[in-house]
């Protein structure tokens, strides 16, 4: 319920409360002017026989006790209405925001529609608030209804009286314009918008920040439906959240194209999960004296009937977004563990994404693997990225407990590249820092990279981490790497990536792990 229509509903509930009370008043005052006049020396004063006047006051009592237990019963029923009276809201009002739910836009935007000949066009505005999770995280759900109202009243005075305004659900916002504006117009009326709503939302002694992402679409047909201006203006949204959010992005036909394109690759990456096209890659992780192989590091490969052997840059990001990553990872699991225990004392690293690393059931899907390949636990080594303890730090921190509770081993991908906080190292139970490949590739620029590179094996080997360099490509990197004490490296100058039959080919005893592959 939006808080001018709790004003209003508080303000007419507060008249009856009122009322009652002067009702209460007035009887307290007429019982007491009765007891007084059927007191002993006013009766022989005013010469008045006083038993009708005692009942009467008797009377006046009850009656008072009603109307105080009255009282107090319609003023808890106020409180109940203020928390959630709905049936005060006119039809077609969001309860939290005041604006426009979502069948009422949806209406709205509907008429405007069937007479856009007259209105000239029409330009429909996506709105999605960014970091807003983070807030109802931190601060509850109570600090997410005020930053939504406060949106919503921005939006409104930004808008003006007249302009379709409507919260579509959660935090989405969107907003219609008549006519055909130019587009340098709607830029400008959108970089308003985000320079508003970013400023600070205060709450309870904090200052709530959010930002917002905005895609839009314009018409100026006739017969263009709804439906279609809302998966123009969504795709136009997507866009500008994965452009690093906080900005506004026109629609342009080319999107239909791109997402047509990423629904058949969706179809393909859901029959190649079922007829087993998916496959890994293993590439060997070395010691620090690129001889003595210590485990691989698995990879996804994708075997495409038509386009070869696909890498994960290609398909990975694609079943994160359509919801086959946990099935993708599961397999990619599975793989690695039987094709690890085919080799005693290597170690096997798996990449896990962040969305398959937050489901509830990923320690089952871990224990699984384990079981069916018989992998010994100390022998999978799980890769996550620092992303997955910034978003939620109290459930990553659980469920790498529990990983390691029995015996997973724990690494930090890509070490380096996000926020890298001390912190996550003390407060997370991890095993290995992987330094992200670009500090190696930058160690022939500069001495800068090498002293970060120093930095970083040294914090590990203080921390009792492992440390394993990405990318090593050139015998002087691999010569650097050995003097700093770095223990593991990995990159094409020591192996290249490798189907298993190849691996079990070329490394298939203890000796032929021992011997350099230099040559």
């Amino acid at each position: 319920m939006s808080i001018s229509v709790k004003r209003r509903a508080d303000a007419a509930l507060s008249g009856q409360v009122w009322a009652v009370a002067a009702g209460v008043v007035s009887l307290v005052a007429a019982m007491i002017v009765l007891a007084i006049h059927a007191w002993h020396p006013v009766r022989l004063v005013l010469g008045t026989h006083g038993s009708w006047v005692a009942q009467l006051a008797a009377c006046a009592g009850i009656v008072a006790l009603v109307t105080l237990a009255l009282l107090v019963r319609l003023r808890l029923s106020q409180r109940e209405v203020i928390a959630g009276a709905r049936f005060l809201l006119p039809p077609g009002v969001d309860g939290l925001t005041g604006l426009a739910d979502r069948a009422a836009f949806c209406r709205s935007f509907e008429q405007i529609l069937d007479t856009i000949d007259h209105r000239g066009g029409a330009t429909l505005l996506l709105l999605d608030l960014d970091l807003f999770k983070e807030i109802n995280d931190t601060y509850g759900h109570q600090a997410g209804d005020a930053v939504l109202a406060e949106v919503a009243r921005r939006l409104r005075f930004i808008c003006g009286p007249d302009v379709p305004v409507g919260r579509l659900g959660g935090d989405e916002f969107a907003v219609l314009i008549e006519g055909a504006p130019e587009a340098t117009d709607i830029t400008a009326a959108c970089r308003l918008i985000i320079a508003e709503v970013r400023k600070p939302i205060p709450y309870d002694g904090h200052a709530l920040a959010v930002g917002v992402s905005i895609g839009f679409c314009a018409t100026q047909e006739r017969g263009t439906t709804r439906d279609d201006m809302m998966r123009r203006a969504d795709r136009a949204l997507y866009l500008a959240k994965a452009r690093g959010k906080n900005c506004a992005v026109a629609f342009h036909p080319d999107m239909d194209r791109d997402e047509s394109q990423r629904r058949y690759q969706e179809r393909e990456l859901r029959g190649a999960l079922i007829n087993g096209e998916i496959d890994i890659d293993l590439q060997p992780i070395f010691g620090s004296d690129g001889v003595t192989m210590k485990g691989v590091e698995a990879l996804a490969r994708w075997n495409h009937p038509y386009r070869g052997r696909v890498g994960p840059a290609e398909f990975v990001s694609l079943a994160e977004s359509c919801g086959l990553i946990h099935r993708l990872g599961a397999t990619i699991l599975r793989l690695a563990c039987r094709a690890a225990a085919r080799w005693e004392e290597l170690f096997v690293s798996v990449n896990v994404s962040p969305i398959q690393f937050r489901r509830s059931d990923f320690v089952a899907q871990v224990k699984a693997a384990l079981a069916d390949s018989g992998l010994p636990a100390d022998r999978l080594v799980l890769e996550i990225t620092e992303s997955v303890m910034i978003e939620d730090a109290e459930h990553a921190r659980a469920v790498t407990h529990e990983l390691r509770a029995l015996g997973v081993k724990i690494a930090l991908d890509d070490f380096g590249t996000g926020f890298s906080s001390l912190s996550y190292l003390r407060r997370f139970n991890l095993d290995t820092l992987k330094v992200d490949r670009s500090f190696v590739a930058d160690l022939d620029s500069g001495v800068e990279a090498a002293t970060i590179l120093h930095c970083v094996v040294n914090l590990g080997r203080a921390l009792g981490l492992k440390v394993v360099a990405e990318g090593v490509e050139t015998a002087e990197q691999a010569r650097f790497l050995r003097a700093a004490g770095c223990g593991l490296m990995q990159g094409y100058h020591l192996a290249r990536p490798m189907t298993v039959p190849e691996f079990e080919r070329r490394f298939a005893g203890p000796a032929s792990r021992a011997v350099a592959l230099a040559g």
